[in-house]
């Protein structure tokens, strides 16, 4: 069973329910928590908001009503008074009221707009004012009420008459302290916060315990689904009381109960399964080792008798024989090399899959490259009435110059074989700055279809032989160029056509400049006359085919089965060896390395050598590669053999 996700500690004894996960605002506990909170807090602040707007208002309107009165009844007091401009009674009639009222100021003014009586601070006091209406307003830190002063009642004294009534006689400034009401203020608002914290709180116990009691329910179905996501199919929820969320705890247990009876059963079927393809693993791949040991030990067993008949058909060769005869022999070499260039194919891909092959890059010009190509396959062009031409130019590039030219030897071959009419072009060409080179081979043949395309680079693969016509190749070719191509570097081989058109292939490599006073010189040919060949090998006929070949090249040889053989037959006639040809598998379960190492730990190190083999399987030919001597694959052509020969034999010179 998988493990599940890392838990929280525990939590300690005697703690709530929950206490063992932290509190989050964005959590369940946090949600339910605000929403059951938010109605409160809104309805708790609206009212709170009435409550100190109405007491604003009404302690403000009743300072206000306070101060008219005053006003109003200072000024009837003052109106006689003033009529008849007693300012001596004015003056004590303000200081009394005054202190009565705990004024900041009182002022009266006559109907001309002057100050008649003053009593308190006179800065406080407005400029007089001359409305026959009561006023009433703030100044920064005051109150200011204005009143008229005028008659407003019979007077017994008979002088006064009724002139006085309703005539205006001035006006009345009394100026009180706001304080009394911004103290109101500030009580009435402490008040309401009181209020509002004492609901709040209330209301948010309410909300706490309902996010506890709610909350923490979810948020232990939450990680139960989080842990069976992980895998771990062991826990359940305890379903408690009942409603909704009884119902969800019982449904996730149920469903634990299914997954972990899936999961049980499930694990049996892929042991079952995995088993039944270990054993398919196991049998294919013994089948694979069977295969290649059958085809490594049939490739060595067809290698060698083939390799005996090139050898023997070319010393018929070197005799004088009838023109019929002459035919004959000639037929056979044809067979001998289709059936050669079928194990070269083979053997190329093996190489290459092994890995021994490696490029060995410089800076190459691609004329001498494609000279090359086209010495080779000019007379195939040729007798097919085609034309095949070389546009190179004077350009260099940076690349394996036998690895190209194997690649553009394919190429062209491929070219050539489904070419009817027209003609091959091998070129190259800048490309862009000039800092790369293009290599083509295009033809005139019969294209390749879109469908097809893809599968050109693949093995044994080819379009229109079914019938597995020798004549057109063997389906290597093509795989071989695109192996090839990945050792020279990151760009692949490109093919561009159209059925019926021809096909255009192409590889980019890097230019290079040649380094100045450079040319390629081919090395002076030596003679091979007198020349001491030994030969290892543990098949009579290939030393006897052998021993028929290189006599007719006025070679001496000395022939064994093992290195012993040799060696004893070299000393008996007093003859050091001058080149080594051996077999890398003998007879005697001695290797062809061990065997080399002998005969030069006999007649000396420097003795140049080479291994021959028919043996393709990847640890041998990285065991020779390992060696650094030269390999050769059985069959194995008398012109590469001279080849070898010559270049061995000016080794040691």
């Amino acid at each position: 069973m998988p493990a599940s996700r890392e838990g929280p500690a525990p939590a300690p004894a005697g703690a709530p329910p929950g206490a063992d996960r932290p509190f989050h605002p964005g959590g369940i506990r946090g949600r339910i928590l605000g929403i059951a909170l938010a109605p409160a807090l809104l309805t708790a602040v609206a009212l709170a908001g009435a409550y100190i707007h109405q007491s604003l208002e009404a302690s403000e309107a009743q300072l206000y009503a306070q101060g008219r009165l005053a006003a109003d009844h200072l000024a009837k007091l003052a109106e006689f008074d003033l009529f008849v401009g007693n300012t001596a009674y004015l003056q004590q009639l303000l200081d009394y009221e005054r202190r009565t009222y705990r004024a900041a100021a009182i002022g009266i003014a006559d109907a001309g707009g002057h100050w008649r009586a003053v009593s308190g601070e006179p800065r406080l006091l407005p400029a007089p004012a001359a409305s026959d209406a009561p006023q009433a307003w703030r100044r920064g830190d005051h109150l200011v009420f204005v009143h008229p002063v005028t008659g407003s009642r019979q007077s017994d004294d008979p002088y006064l008459g009724e002139a006085w009534l309703a005539s205006r006689l001035g006006s009345l400034t009394l100026v009180v302290s706001a304080e009394p009401i911004d103290a109101l203020h500030r009580e009435i608002l402490f008040n309401s916060l009181a209020v509002l914290a004492l609901i709040l709180t209330a209301a948010g116990s309410l909300a706490w315990r309902l996010s506890n009691s709610l909350g923490l329910r979810l948020q232990r179905i939450t990680q139960a689904v989080g842990r069976i996501a992980d895998g771990d199919l062991a826990g359940r929820l305890e379903a408690e009381g009942g409603g909704e969320i009884c119902r969800l705890e019982q449904g996730i247990n149920r469903m634990a109960d299914a997954l972990a009876a899936h999961h049980t059963e499930l694990e049996g079927r892929i042991r079952e399964a995995t088993a039944g393809l270990m054993q398919q693993k196991q049998a294919a791949e013994q089948a694979v080792r069977a295969k290649a040991r059958f085809l490594e030990a049939a490739s060595h067993d067809l290698r060698q008798p083939l390799h005996a008949l090139s050898l023997l058909v070319a010393a018929l060769g070197e005799q004088p024989l009838a023109p019929g005869t002459r035919r004959l022999v000639t037929h056979i070499e044809a067979s001998t090399a289709a059936l050669e260039d079928l194990f070269s194919a083979l053997l190329d891909l093996s190489r290459l899959d092994a890995g021994v092959v490696e490029a060995r890059p410089c800076c190459v010009a691609l004329a001498e490259v494609m000279e090359k190509v086209r010495r080779q396959f000019a007379p195939v062009a040729e007798e097919k009435g085609l034309r095949l031409r070389i546009r190179s130019g004077r350009l260099h590039a940076q690349t394996d110059p036998l690895l190209l030219e194997r690649i553009l030897n394919n190429l062209v071959s491929n070219a050539l074989r489904h070419t009817r009419s027209g003609g091959v072009l091998v070129g190259a060409r800048r490309l862009g700055g000039g800092s790369r080179v293009r290599v083509e081979v295009v033809d005139t043949g019969i294209g390749i279809p879109q469908a097809h395309r893809d599968r050109i680079f693949e093995e044994y693969f080819q379009v229109g032989n079914p019938e597995r016509d020798r004549d057109k190749g063997l389906g290597l070719g093509l795989s071989i160029v695109s192996r090839l191509s990945r050792l020279l570097g990151p760009e692949r081989v490109q093919v561009q056509s159209a059925e019926g058109r021809g096909s255009r292939f192409s590889l980019v490599l890097e230019r290079c400049a040649p380094a100045a006073g450079a040319a390629a010189q081919e090395p002076a040919a030596l003679p091979l006359r007198r020349a001491v060949l030994a030969v290892i090998d543990d098949d009579e006929t290939i030393l006897e085919a052998m021993g028929e070949l290189v006599s007719a090249w006025d070679l001496e040889i000395a022939v064994g089965a093992d290195a012993g053989e040799v060696i004893a037959e070299l000393q008996a006639v007093g003859r050091r060896p001058d080149a080594i040809l051996c077999d890398y598998r003998l007879r005697t379960g001695m290797s062809g390395l061990a065997a080399i190492a002998r005969v030069r730990a006999t007649f000396g190190e420097a003795t140049p050598a080479a291994v021959l083999t028919g043996d393709t399987a990847p640890e041998t030919l990285r065991a020779i590669a390992a060696s650094g001597l030269p390999l050769l694959h059985k069959p194995l052509r008398p012109a590469k053999l001279r080849a070898l020969l010559g270049h061995l034999l000016r080794l040691a010179a």
